[in-house]
């Protein structure tokens, strides 16, 4: 459908009426693809409070209200320039429209509708080619699903995978012996606090490992704290922590949308390194799925062997960048295609020092 069928405004995410956030909400829980955190009207409100410059273009048709397309701009630069990003940037596992399910656009036509000219993305779920939207180098993304319980999830598990199953409870039972009977503990009442610990620990991973440091803007680490007092039931905080005995383990700072975990920011204990804490951590919430009302956890992007071992089903991230045809995107198409390279030889450089 063309642009010109519908109407769209561009406001503040805080001036969107009651009867938006419910068609909001409805547009989610009338399409799987849509019910993830991230996607929520809940999420970009904690971002919009964190980020300057975050917008939503409200699209209707009539009287009738039929998407929402929500995003921020990185720089006054690129407001003017009419150039923006996904919200949260690279702090956000989703990325695309909210919309009711006969709702179809292209990317040109939407970024018309929100009076942009270019607009650089990643995790576009493939759910999202169902309203037109497309993206080139799919990246896979992992899921676990447990809808009979953890109990069931294990079953299961020995029999497609009994190496990784029985490795994973001899360490379990391993971690007992030598520190004490396991506990784990999520949606903690004093999350402020578990949350403190877990960002500082989070960041010395990062310094450990010379991974860029994802908290060091102020900014990401205040949405977390503003995540932390929602309530929203489409994206609620969660912070689990594992101990064995007195032992910290492993802890993690998740979305939780639905019965669906928002694997997002998991941290360990270096010294228990031989107990695999990742692992055990993800294994005690998967036990404990029935009493916390969890049916699946969602890995985010990325395909590596930790991730794997787990899953039960995989999905496909696009990124890109859309733009319309004019000097604006053209010049920062060429810009931004400098950029990516000088990153690239950057990071091959940092490998060659580390190996």
């Amino acid at each position: 459908m063309p642009s010109n069928e519908y109407r769209s405004d561009i406001v503040h995410p805080e001036s969107l009426s009651a009867q938006d956030a419910d068609a909001w909400l409805q547009f989610m829980l009338s399409n799987t693809a849509l019910r993830t955190s991230f996607l929520s009207l809940a999420f970009v409100k904690a971002c919009a409070a964190c980020f300057d410059d975050v917008r939503v273009c409200r699209i209707s048709k009539g009287d009738r209200v039929v998407a929402f397309f929500p995003f921020q701009f990185a720089s006054r630069l690129h407001r003017s320039s009419g150039i923006a990003c996904r919200v949260a940037g690279e702090l956000s596992d989703y990325f695309g429209l909210v919309a009711e399910r006969n709702f179809h656009t292209t990317p040109d036509d939407l970024l018309a509708l929100c009076g942009l000219n270019a607009m650089p993305f990643t995790h576009l779920d493939d759910g999202q080619a169902e309203f037109g939207l497309t993206g080139e180098n799919p990246e896979i993304g992992h899921r676990i699903d447990f809808p009979h319980g953890g109990e069931k999830y294990w079953e299961v598990r020995k029999l497609s995978d009994r190496k990784f199953a029985s490795d994973t409870e001899r360490r379990a039972r391993k971690l007992v012996q030598e520190l004490g009977p396991v506990r784990l503990t999520f949606k903690q009442k004093d999350w402020a606090s578990f949350l403190d610990s877990l960002i500082a620990a989070k960041r010395a991973q990062y310094a450990r490992t010379r991974v860029s440091d994802a908290l060091d803007d102020p900014r990401a680490r205040a949405l977390l704290y503003r995540l932390g007092e929602t309530s929203d039931p489409m994206c609620q905080s969660a912070v689990s922590t594992l101990y064995a005995g007195e032992t910290w383990i492993a802890s993690h700072f998740g979305l939780v949308c639905g019965t669906t975990l928002h694997f997002w920011f998991p941290v360990y204990n270096p010294a228990a390194r031989t107990f695999s804490p990742g692992r055990q951590l993800l294994k005690a919430i998967i036990e404990a799925s029935q009493d916390i009302g969890l049916t699946r956890i969602d890995r985010g992007a990325g395909d590596s062997e930790a991730k794997r071992d787990f899953a039960t089903s995989q999905h496909h991230y696009r990124r890109g960048v859309w733009a319309r045809p004019n000097a604006i995107s053209a010049v920062y198409r060429v810009g931004l295609s400098v950029r990516w390279r000088l990153n690239a030889q950057f990071s091959r450089a940092q490998t060659m020092s580390i190996d």
